[in-house]
């Protein structure tokens, strides 16, 4: 059973759902062993998740993108039975699709239809991904 304080002690990390203009498609890196995800990772000391969250984005598809105020979702996750658990803190941005994507050796990043599943390590980031899209349409206008 997970404590309440274990994320505490864990990493901390941060990543992007990256919509695209219709806020259809989201922007995924495919991790060597946890399928596609949203790009991000580790918080580095003295980086807030926010400022982590701009990095991973660029460092993992050569986007830059200006974050939404206010963040999608946070989450407590294990990777593994071994490993501490991960508190994580997920940002939204929307993006051009046209953007050309520059994506680290070894890891493609790819933009996916949020109706069309994709093999990745949580099953439930899809449906999150596109209730949240289907938010930000209500609340900017978007579609």
């Amino acid at each position: 059973m997970l404590r309440p304080d274990a994320a505490l002690k864990g990493p901390l990390a941060a990543e992007v759902w990256a919509f695209d203009c219709t806020l259809d498609h989201v922007l995924l890196v495919e991790h060597r062993w946890r399928g596609w995800v949203a790009p991000g990772g580790k918080v580095d000391p003295g980086e807030t998740p926010r400022e982590a969250a701009r990095r991973e984005l660029c460092e993992e598809t050569g986007v830059q993108a200006e974050l939404l105020a206010t963040p999608a979702a946070a989450t407590v996750r294990s990777y593994r039975p071994d490993w501490p658990a991960t508190a994580g803190i997920s940002y939204l941005a929307v993006v051009d699709r046209s953007t050309r994507l520059v994506p680290e050796s070894g890891q493609p990043a790819a933009w996916h239809h949020l109706d069309e599943p994709w093999q990745g390590w949580f099953s439930g980031d899809r449906l999150r991904m596109k209730q949240c899209a289907r938010w930000l349409e209500e609340v900017t206008g978007h579609s």
